[in-house]
């Protein structure tokens, strides 16, 4: 009996480093995140940041792509907006070949987690962006556009207010 303890002990403090906390929702707060640009450049998610869209899947980044196309990079690269890949999922060799070569093109900045330990935690749903909304790290709010126009809208400043 104490050793199946003991070995259940064992499990649970060489899993804890690779458990999954609950991904960010409204009234989270994101800690500071340096990451790469697809050029290599540090870049920072700190309390300038208003907006950040999260990819971890082609489906997802296509939408984004199309948007880019769309809208040109503005909506993607101002206003404090941010756009971060999730690459882990993706083989290093085709990684490297193929797809940093493609986002190097790409006319706006986008952030690389290439391991996915700093991305962990951002929620993201099959096919479609992620989109946090904070306030000075803090989760506003989350949603998950399903086409290049619904990007863009949420991406988009808000209102000044009307007098």
């Amino acid at each position: 009996m104490t050793r199946l303890a003991l070995a259940l002990a064992l499990t649970l403090v060489l899993a804890a480093p690779f458990a999954r906390a609950e991904p960010y929702a409204a009234n989270s707060v994101l800690p500071k995140i340096e990451l790469p640009d697809q050029h290599g450049a540090p870049r920072v998610i700190d309390e300038s940041v208003r907006v950040v869209v999260f990819t971890r899947d082609m489906d997802a980044g296509k939408i984004v792509r199309e948007a880019g196309e769309k809208a040109g990079p503005a909506p993607l690269s101002t206003n404090g907006v941010v756009y971060v890949a999730d690459l882990s999922g993706m083989p290093s060799v085709i990684r490297s070949l193929f797809a940093m070569p493609k986002l190097r093109d790409r006319p706006y900045p986008l952030l690389v987690d290439e391991e996915g330990a700093k991305t962990a935690n951002f929620p993201s749903s099959d096919g479609k962006p992620t989109v946090l909304v904070l306030d000075k790290l803090k989760v506003v709010s989350t949603s998950n556009p399903s086409s290049a126009d619904e990007l863009l809208a949420a991406v988009a400043p808000p209102a000044p207010p009307s007098p």
